[in-house]
């Protein structure tokens, strides 16, 4: 069984990962940003942990993230500010691959379907700025040396958790819509799977259970 450390905790995807990481018996934490959500992240069965990620230095993410085998980025800037957005999804982020490459931590990257260097996104457009920042993340993280899974799932809905279909052979697939509760079992089943690293998952919703896609074509 793993520790895992789940930053940005009381999101919608990042409390159902936590539950299900609790209920295969890993020993969770979740770290927030507001002293308010402790008692929503508890209630999964994970750890709450006090921590703001756009605040923190280097060495306060070095700190956090020290004695897990997985860290699990679900955080993000949540819409506000594009210099917030920049402070969080960049800056904090290239932090945390910074201190996973140092502690050997496996990192779990939740991104998004088109996150690419090519986005498209125009710059007077408010999701510019996420764009920007969650592709040259990405980039960061695939030229690591980490231990690394980028997961990179389409439109979100609140419909319940479901089967995958993953975009592989790259650009076989294109973006349509996945149940944050599948997101969340990619999340677990990606925890059961170690030898699932170096890879960029696109997906959407499908007719393959997540298990079964991650242990036929990926382990």
């Amino acid at each position: 069984m793993a520790r895992i450390l789940v930053l940005g905790a009381h999101g919608k995807i990042a409390l159902l990962a936590q539950r299900m990481l609790a209920q295969a018996e890993h020993t969770v934490h979740g770290a927030i940003r507001n002293p308010d959500h402790q008692a929503d992240v508890a209630d999964t069965g994970s750890e709450p942990v006090v921590a703001d990620l756009e605040q923190l230095d280097q060495q306060g993410v070095d700190e956090l993230v020290k004695g897990f085998d997985v860290v699990v980025w679900s955080a993000g800037a949540g819409g506000g500010t594009a210099e917030r957005t920049w402070a969080v999804d960049h800056d904090a982020a290239l932090r945390v691959l910074d201190a996973v490459q140092r502690s050997g931590a496996r990192l779990v990257m939740v991104s998004y379907f088109g996150s690419s260097r090519d986005h498209g996104v125009p710059e007077d457009n408010p999701f510019h700025a996420y764009a920007e920042a969650k592709s040259l993340v990405d980039e960061a993280i695939r030229a690591s040396g980490a231990d690394w899974v980028i997961l990179a799932p389409s439109a979100l809905t609140l419909d319940d958790e479901g089967g995958i279909e993953i975009d592989e052979p790259e650009g076989s697939i294109t973006a349509s819509e996945i149940p944050r509760a599948t997101v969340a079992r990619l999340i677990a089943e990606v925890v059961a799977h170690p030898a699932v690293r170096g890879l960029t998952i696109r997906c959407n919703a499908g007719g393959t259970p997540v298990a079964e896609a991650l242990g036929r074509d990926r382990s």
